[in-house]
């Protein structure tokens, strides 16, 4: 199969399905389906941390943020709470539901890691992470929100 041809975009695509398919196949046995690195993350700052910073951790926009929580605080995971010192602000708690859980989703996440690692030869890993985050650092200003195929234009 020659990929020569092929967008990056493809690789990205196809390695996301197949990352978040492990990484379910890890997660089976908790009540999360989904969302588990937001998740995890609120978890983590549990009530220090804020919509806005979670979006930013994520190099994400505000519009998938909100849409992640909503199933997030559907699903019983999580919850809103107003920060009493700017009330703008929207901090995340995770529910007791979600307690549980938030060490099962490190440790899925580790083992996937693992596991894909696992397929490359150990010279590749460093040289791995430094690529894919160059890429992130040196194309997180392209404004990919204001394309139609991202959103629709109103």
């Amino acid at each position: 199969m020659d990929t020569q041809e092929w967008p990056l975009g493809l690789f990205f695509s196809f390695l996301t399905k197949q990352y978040i398919g492990k990484l379910a196949l890890c997660m089976k046995h908790t009540p999360v389906e989904r969302y588990y690195f937001p998740l995890y993350l609120i978890g983590k700052k549990n009530g220090l941390i804020s919509q806005q910073e979670l979006a930013d951790q994520l190099l994400m926009d505000k519009v998938s943020m909100v849409r992640i929580l909503d199933a997030l605080q559907k699903d019983g995971f999580i919850e809103r709470k107003t920060n009493p010192n700017d009330r703008r602000e929207r901090q995340l708690h995770i529910t007791p539901k979600a307690k549980p859980w938030i060490s099962e989703i490190e440790k899925g996440i580790k083992e996937t890691n693992e596991y894909f690692f696992s397929l490359l030869d150990p010279s590749l890993h460093a040289n791995f992470k430094v690529i894919l985050t160059e890429l992130i650092t040196k194309t997180q200003d392209i404004p990919a929100d204001q394309f139609e195929f991202f959103y629709p234009k109103k």
